[in-house]
């Protein structure tokens, strides 16, 4: 039997990374924000270990990219190590792809309870509880930033190993992949308990037995990267049962917010829709946003929206709006999937493939009832549908059949607008 411990598992820091994708124009509350939601991030798992009273946390790679990482950087990070080491937590580190050792430029002493394992080797070092072992790290680092060697084939756990621990920076599935790919299998056949998996930014456990774990990245960077993002704290009790929870840790999530405009009849209404909409979200991410608003349906403002300026006004008429407020949303973009109105009339005038579709749908409205449903249940008889399956109408009522048709005038005019509009791109 062993000792209980517990640990906090997190990945993917990008200390100081830049987000992506960001319109710079306007200046809010968010800019600010967005310089330090990396560090703000990396500082709440460090609360998150010292509330649960975790015994380490494990970092399995990407503390920084090699580009981005400065001295303010640098020293944000051995600022918070010195704080988890306050708390009494260990900490066990490994570089990645994007941090590798050559690139590493920690000159900033960190304190004794740090433990960043060394490049193209698996090294082990134990974790220790009041002078007692209660499992072992294992754990190999980037020398550089590209590593094609299966490393976790290296990894075996030692017997006499109560709990093992493996820490790999890798890309499980992909054999071409150049960073330490691995499969699944190889992971297994290690012997580890515990897989502290890092490089993907989106979590999944991969495996329960044992746990195959990528927990993603601490904060999200880009518009594809969106939902919370976070850590797990991991407990493991005294006969080795291993129990998984994940805590977000993202200062600003990255959010899509999608808006029909059908309803919607000019600029003034259309901003009311869009920050009635935010408070709903506000509520459910309890933290501030950054929002994709994509805009869907047909209706008079699509031509407003199809302009660069009408996208551009829009934009700074909603953040003026979360200009003031502590839990912010700022709208980075507009994404247009809307379409302009049709009116009927007019096209019923043009000879075109709408003009001709729209005079045979009046020709069939202007039969007597009985006719038309006689003519409408040959077409769908000589359907390539029907004729595959005839028991399909025994299920069709002339209820049915007569609804259909009254909503085929504007379908079908629709679809007919919408292959017009793909034939022009």
């Amino acid at each position: 039997m062993g000792k209980h411990f517990s640990f906090i598992h997190c990945a993917d820091l990008h200390l100081g990374e830049p987000f992506d994708g960001l319109h710079s124009g306007n200046v809010g509350p968010w800019t600010e924000a967005i310089g330090k939601a990396t560090f703000k991030a990396f500082e709440t798992v460090v609360n998150i270990a010292a509330e649960k009273r975790a015994n380490a946390i494990l970092i399995s790679g990407d503390v920084y990219n090699s580009d981005h990482h400065s001295l303010a950087a640098q020293m944000a990070f051995a600022r918070e190590l010195f704080r988890a080491a306050q708390a009494g937590i260990q900490v066990f580190i490994i570089h990645g792809n994007h941090d590798p050792q050559e690139a590493w430029q920690a000159d900033i002493p960190l304190p004794d309870t740090v433990h960043i394992f060394p490049g193209n080797e698996v090294t082990a070092i134990p974790l220790m509880i009041d002078g007692e072992k209660v499992a072992t790290v294992y754990g190999a680092s980037y020398k550089t930033m590209h590593n094609k060697e299966n490393m976790a084939r290296l990894f075996h756990k030692k017997e006499g190993d109560e709990f093992a621990i493996g820490m790999l920076h890798t890309e499980v599935g992909n054999p071409d992949s150049p960073y330490m790919p691995c499969t699944v299998d190889d992971l297994k056949a290690s012997g580890m308990d515990y897989w502290a998996l890092g490089h993907e930014h989106t979590r999944r456990i991969i495996s329960e037995k044992p746990y195959i774990v990528y927990p993603g990245n601490a904060q999200g960077l880009s518009c594809k990267e969106q939902g919370p993002r976070g850590c797990y704290f991991v407990d493991v009790g005294a006969f080795g049962t291993v129990t998984t929870q994940f805590y977000p840790t993202d200062a600003i999530r990255w959010l899509d917010m999608t808006l029909d405009i059908s309803s919607i009849k000019n600029q003034e209404e259309l901003i009311r829709e869009v920050i009635k909409e935010r408070a709903t979200f506000r509520a459910l991410t309890e933290r501030p946003d950054i929002v994709r608003l994509i805009l869907t349906g047909r209706g008079p403002m699509h031509k407003a929206i199809a302009s660069e300026e009408g996208k551009e006004f829009i934009l700074q008429a909603v953040n003026e709006k979360e200009q003031f407020r502590f839990i912010f949303a700022y709208f980075s973009k507009i994404i247009d999937r809307t379409k302009p109105v049709l009116d009927l009339e007019e096209r019923r005038k043009l000879p075109d493939v709408m003009g001709e579709y729209l005079h045979s749908y009046d020709a069939i409205a202007s039969m007597k009832e009985a006719d038309r449903n006689r003519i409408l249940k040959e077409i769908l008889m000589d359907s390539p549908e029907f004729k595959r399956i005839p028991e399909l109408n025994d299920f069709v009522s002339k209820e049915m059949i007569s609804e259909a048709f009254e909503q085929a005038e504007i379908e079908g005019a629709e679809q007919i607008s919408l292959e017009d509009t793909n034939e022009d791109y």
